[in-house]
């Protein structure tokens, strides 16, 4: 799977594929490896390994890097018109 591909998946596939890799006994580094990237570049769409959990964290507000709606959103804040929520 590329990275691309990754970051079109739902969270919820992402957190499932990530850990489903470690729990395969693959080490951090051959996941990033595999999705073509490192870990500054999962880090950057707001997902981060944590060593003590042994497991990846997908953090709810994914910051500026990318463009993927949190859902937190007020629908004005992202430019949508009509509504005060994001569905």
């Amino acid at each position: 799977m590329t990275l691309n591909e990754f970051i079109e998946l739902a969270t919820e596939e992402q957190g499932k594929w990530l850990n489903d890799q470690l729990a395969a006994g693959k080490s951090p580094d051959d996941v990033y490896a595999e999705l073509g990237t490192d870990k500054a570049g999962l880090g950057k769409v707001g997902i981060f390994y944590v060593p003590p959990r042994k497991s990846f964290m997908i953090k709810p507000m994914r910051g500026y890097q990318t463009t993927r709606l949190s859902g937190n959103e007020k629908a004005d804040d992202a430019g949508i018109i009509g509504g005060t929520k994001i569905e």
